[in-house]
């Protein structure tokens, strides 16, 4: 395996009170020791009463500024990695491993400071002012990642005299760290001064020196230069430990805060619950009393998350152990493993066959922290190993995100090198879309009306989401379509002016800063480009119309429009008529014809102007055609009038006049009629029925005359032809006459008798009855009609000789009566 390098920190003291067991030369695994050191919770045991309780808050996403402490545009938060200066240069391990296109900042770890806040000559001095250095900081800065230098001063002795000397001492360490940051070059300062509030010699406390050594940097620094410091776990909870993180919040650019080794202060609770230091996940995300989730809402709560970089573990820790079990005892010294270390103890030699397996965490299933249990042939024991993998790693970057901190910090890069799955990791969860391209199909200039697909497409993150922006000519920019997965937008330019639009597609990843919708207004990268719709114009019209050139007042008239130069023409149509200005008589339309009644319209020249333009079109018109159009006065030139029954018929008869017209289209007919010896009479006045039904009934015989005139509807004549014939009236006589009795020949006084009458010869016979008494005196007992029976009552009438006449004419007959019949009736 690996040996680790120890980096020369006051360390081993918190690791001898937490671990006695530890062995000499365990590395230390960050910049400091556990995030709540006991005294300090022995200090601060009133204030923190109830903190470990706070659940972490449901609250709106809190949105860091995107890249605002780094230069390198490819990430959208901190990635804020230490180098040691042990390995710095190390090809496998070293900066020459790293991926400085997913960091954003490197801590050079470090310089240590003297009780005389002197910058310590020793290893790390050396480092600094090597090439090692110039090449970190040339191979950084290409990729726009920053260099800071990490000043150190570690002290958990009683007291913390180390820590107190320091402090006391800060002007000193201000001047010679800023010397250091203007003569490399760097660009900017980490504190890693670690130690317990305490009233100091000097009579002010550590803790008021701690923020005032940060004001210092921050007043003497270079403008613009990145100022962190190094925090616990648990100290924005923590009225009274070391760290006020609210006093150091208004001078430092970022907190990295060191949320980790919270196996040491997790074991004793819940749901470990071990009666001694026993192993567990040294940065649970959640499911302890102290966690990644607590802490991040701890310190969201006092200082803006902007400001609060969330430390994580490239290393775990292992113990020899009695059996495979979660949360066990060490049962020998417990040491570190690195990142690289752990991912390959699987295939370490002294490894038995079959004996590795692999655990995630039941306490905490949403950070799914690993551990390993093997047999380890050469210590003869079976091993337990608790670490962050990159599944557990990528649950603490999802909080970053979903918290809106400022982003994550790395302890260190030395422990991960070049494992790709680390730098996949980061890319995943922090890397920003670089770059934005559009495409549009089809492409610029398009008719108004032809629908339009805009692609984009982006390079440099995992995760794309695309929102499409639009400005108009003469309008304001509006999103027309929202953050989504959906890389394509479709304009539906229908109706959409002719004018230069302009795009602009943003980018951002699924996991950047306020794509939950607290920040609408912000992306990665960006892409715009400008479209131009033209209007289609209509370049020429042509007009037909049905009847050609010219028709007369009353002709259905049909007028059609055709438009060549455009692809979605309308048509209005106008018409100038005598004596009435020009007036829009079918409105603009798909509709290319015009259906023109012209019933009832006075001759003249009319005159057609046909408007065409294309939809997209803002003018009156794109081209136009116009054409005269005389409308004539229709005349019947010709008319008949047979007349059934022809010539002449007898009076009672009726007669049936068919007129017909020829030449115009719509004929009216007025019929006149002259009797003998009278005068010119209208029967029927002007209609478009040309039949007339004459009843002759009661007319006199002799020859009439009829007169038929036609015009057509639209005709200002009288008529426009006539025609004229002779009709005789004729009277039928009844030629002969028979009458008879019932009961035949003679009845007896009471009895009943009907006599009846029959005439030939006529066509419409009346009957009159006549009755002769007794005593000579003839009497009418039933005039003139069409009934050929008369009923005579007998009753009352006396015995002797009667006798009847029945006379019998046609109805058109002057005659008193044309025929009778006579005969005797005896009554007894």
């Amino acid at each position: 395996m690996m040996k680790l390098y120890a980096p020369a920190i006051a360390m081993a003291g918190l690791l001898l009170q937490l671990a006695p067991a530890a062995a000499a030369g365990t590395p230390a695994p960050s910049p400091g020791p556990d995030p709540v050191h006991p005294v300090v919770m022995q200090q601060a045991a009133t204030a923190m009463a109830t903190a470990p309780a706070a659940t972490h808050r449901a609250a709106t996403p809190r949105v860091a500024a995107v890249n605002q402490a780094a230069t390198n545009a490819n990430l959208r938060r901190e990635v804020f990695g230490f180098a040691l200066a042990s390995s710095l240069s190390d090809p496998t391990v070293g900066y020459p491993s790293w991926n400085f296109s997913l960091l954003t900042t490197v801590a050079f770890f470090g310089l240590h400071i003297n009780d005389d806040g002197t910058i310590a000559s020793d290893s790390g001095l050396t480092v600094w002012n090597s090439a090692q250095l110039t090449d970190l900081l040339t191979a950084a800065h290409a990729s726009g990642t920053k260099v800071v230098v990490t000043i150190i001063e570690q002290d958990f002795t009683p007291n913390t005299p180390h820590i107190c000397a320091a402090l006391t001492n800060r002007a000193t360490t201000v001047s010679q760290t800023v010397a250091q940051v203007t003569a490399m070059g760097v660009d900017g300062v980490n504190i890693d001064f670690e130690g317990l509030n305490g009233n100091c010699p000097n009579g002010q406390t550590a803790r008021s020196m701690m923020t005032d050594l940060a004001q210092q940097l921050r007043a003497s620094l270079p403008a613009g230069s990145y100022l962190t410091v190094d925090t616990y776990a648990s100290s924005a909870a923590d009225p009274l430990g070391f760290f006020d993180v609210p006093g150091l919040g208004a001078s430092v650019d970022a907190f990295f805060v060191m949320a980790y080794d919270l196996e040491y202060s997790n074991y004793a609770r819940a749901p470990a619950g071990c009666a001694s230091f026993c192993l567990g996940p040294t940065a649970p995300l959640s499911g302890y009393y102290y966690t990644d989730t607590t802490t991040s809402s701890q310190y969201a709560a006092v200082v803006p998350a902007s400001k609060v970089i969330l430390g994580v573990p490239y290393y775990g820790r292992k113990s020899c152990v009695a059996g495979a079990a979660a949360n066990a005892y060490p049962t020998g010294a417990v040491a570190a493993d690195t990142y690289l270390d752990a991912s390959t103890e699987a295939s370490a030699p002294e490894v038995q066959a079959g004996s590795h397996a692999t655990h995630r965490d039941a306490n905490d299933p949403g950070g799914s922290e690993r551990w390993d249990t093997w047999f380890n042939t050469t210590l003869g024991c079976t091993r337990e190993l608790y670490w962050d993998d990159t599944v557990s790693l990528g649950l603490k970057y999802d909080l970053v995100n979903r918290d809106g901190l400022r982003g994550a910090g790395i302890w260190n890069l030395n422990y991960g090198g070049g494992a790709p799955e680390l730098w996949a990791a980061i890319s995943s969860h922090f890397e920003g879309c670089s770059s934005a391209m559009v495409t549009e199909s089809p492409a610029s200039p398009q008719l108004s009306g032809v629908p339009i697909q805009i692609s984009a497409s982006s390079t440099g993150c995992t995760n794309p989401r695309y929102e499409f922006w639009l400005l108009p000519a003469g309008g304001a920019w509006s999103v027309v379509q929202g953050y989504s997965a959906a890389s394509t937008y479709n304009w539906v330019t229908t109706g959409d002016p002719a004018g230069s639009y302009h795009f602009s597609i943003w980018v951002r990843d699924a996991n950047s800063a306020g794509l939950a919708g607290s920040a609408p207004n912000t992306y990665d990268s960006f892409g715009a480009f400008d479209f131009m719709l033209t209007t289609a114009q209509c370049s020429a019209v042509t007009t037909t119309s049905a009847p050609a050139s010219t028709a007369s007042a009353g002709t259905a008239v049909t007028v059609t429009a055709g438009a060549t130069g455009c692809s979605n023409a309308r048509y209005e149509f106008w018409l100038l008529q005598p004596g009435v200005p020009w007036t829009v008589v079918q409105a603009y339309s798909t509709t290319s014809s015009l259906g023109w009644s012209t019933a009832g319209k006075p001759a003249g020249a009319y005159r057609f102007s046909v408007w065409a333009r294309d939809t997209s079109s803002t003018a009156a018109y794109d081209a136009f055609d116009a054409f005269q159009y005389p409308l004539t006065v229709p005349s019947c030139s010709a008319i008949t009038a047979p007349i059934a029954p022809a010539t002449s018929t007898s009076i009672g008869t009726p007669v049936t006049i068919s007129a017909g017209a020829t030449g115009c289209p719509n004929p009216r007919y007025e019929i006149w009629l002259l009797p003998p010896g009278g005068v010119w009479t209208l029967v029927q006045p002007y209609s478009a029925g040309g039949t007339f039904n004459w009843s002759t009934a009661g007319w006199a015989p002799g020859s009439y005359r009829f007169s038929v005139w036609a015009r057509d509807a639209g005709s200002p004549l009288a008529y426009d032809s006539f025609a004229a014939f002779q009709y005789s009236l004729m009277v039928t006589p009844c030629t002969a006459m028979t009458g008879s009795a019932a009961p035949l020949s003679t009845a007896t006084v009471g009895t009943q008798v009907t006599v009846t009458g029959a005439a030939t010869g006529c066509t419409n016979p009346q009957y009159e009855f006549w009755l002769k008494l007794p005593d000579g005196t003839w009497t009418l007992v039933q005039p003139y009609s069409s009934n050929t029976m008369f009923t005579w009552t007998t009753t009352g009438h006396s015995a002797g000789a009667y006798r009847f006449s029945v006379w019998a004419r046609d109805a058109s007959s002057p005659a008193p009566y044309d025929v009778f019949g006579a005969f005797q009736y005896p009554l007894s």
